[in-house]
C-alpha cells in the first residue's frame, strides 16, 4: 500500500498493510500450478534460516547473480546481516524478475501440498489460506515484469522502521496506524517528495523468506505488499527487525520505502 503527498494532506494517520505469520496469495491465475516447470528451481537454499550475509551472498553468487552490483547495503554498518540480506533480496527481484521467478518462486511452489506449505528442514507445516495459487500468480506476473531501478539503503528510513518495530513489540500491536501512521513517522527523520510505502512482515525464518512471503501475499486480496515491492518509483529503503511477542519463533520486519528521501541533519 502506498501514500502520496496529497493523501497525506487529507489523512493524518494512514493504515497500510499487514502480513500475518503464515502468508501466501490469491486466485485468478491463468497458468495452472501443475504446468509450471520447477526443474530449474534453485538448489542452494537461499531461504535457509540463519544465513550470515556472507553466506547469503555466496549462495546467490552460485545462482549466477551479479551480487557486487546488487548488494547496495553491503557497507551500511547500521544494518545487521538479516537486514542487509532483505535489501539484497529486494534487489534480486527488481533487477531480474524473470530469473527470480525461475529460481525462487518455483522453489516455493514445489513446497506446497494443497494448502500446506512443507518448509524444508522444519517439522512445522504452515497452513495457508490460498495454497499455491498466489505463488503461481506471482510467477506469471514476474515473467512479464520489466527490470526496475535498485533500492539503496537509507539511514533515516531505517530509523523510522526501528522506531515502529519497537513500538509494535512493546505494545504487542500490529498494523500501520501507530505513532501517527507511516507518513508522520517517516517525516520525523527526513523529507520525502512524492510517495512512500510500508510493509510489515511477521515471524520469518529468514530474510529471503520474508521477501517471498510478502510477494506471494496469501490472504491479501489486492496483493498490496507485492505492489509496494515491485513499484518502480521507489529508490530508497530502510528497515529494522525485532522479535514480536505474537510471533516468537521468527523475526519480524518493518520496511519503509520512498522515491526521494532527504535525511534531517543529526542534532
Amino acid at each position: 500500500m502506498l501514500i502520496s503527498v496529497e493523501e497525506m494532506k487529507r489523512i493524518p494517520a494512514f493504515v497500510f498493510l499487514l502480513i500475518p505469520f503464515i502468508f501466501f496469495f490469491s486466485s485468478c491465475y491463468l497458468l495452472p500450478v501443475s504446468q509450471i516447470d520447477t526443474t530449474g528451481m534453485s538448489r542452494v537454499r537461499a531461504g535457509a534460516p540463519g544465513l550470515s550475509h556472507q553466506e547469503y551472498v555466496r549462495r546467490l553468487s552460485a545462482d549466477g547473480w551479479p551480487v557486487d552490483s546488487l548488494n547496495t547495503a553491503a557497507d551500511a554498518d547500521y544494518l545487521d546481516d538479516d537486514e542487509k540480506n532483505l535489501i539484497l533480496a529486494h534487489n534480486l527481484v527488481r533487477y531480474n524478475p524473470q530469473k527470480f521467478a525461475a529460481l525462487y518462486v518455483t522453489e516455493y511452489i514445489a513446497y506446497f501440498r494443497g494448502r500446506e506449505f512443507l518448509y524444508p528442514g522444519l517439522r512445522t507445516i504452515l497452513i495457508t489460506r490460498e495454497g499455491a495459487r498466489p505463488a503461481a500468480e506471482l510467477y506469471r506476473l514476474l515473467k512479464r515484469t520489466e527490470p526496475m531501478q535498485l533500492l539503496h539503503p537509507s539511514y533515516g528510513l531505517s530509523l523510522s522502521s526501528e522506531l515502529y518495530i519497537n513500538y509494535l513489540i512493546e505494545n504487542e500491536a500490529r498494523g500501520h496506524e501507530g505513532l501517527g501512521g507511516p507518513g508522520i513517522r517517516v517525516s520525523r527523520f527526513g523529507s520525502w517528495k512524492t510517495i512512500i510505502g510500508e510493509n510489515i512482515s511477521y515471524g520469518n525464518f529468514s530474510a529471503h523468506d520474508a521477501l517471498l512471503f510478502l510477494l506471494i501475499d496469501d490472504k491479501v486480496m489486492d496483493r498490496s505488499h507485492r505492489k509496494v515491492i515491485l513499484n518502480p518509483a521507489f529508490r530508497y529503503i530502510g528497515l529494522a527487525k525485532g522479535r514480536h511477542p505474537s510471533f516468537p519463533v521468527g523475526k519480524s520486519y518493518v520496511i519503509n520505502y520512498a522515491d526521494f528521501f532527504t535525511e534531517h541533519p543529526e542534532k
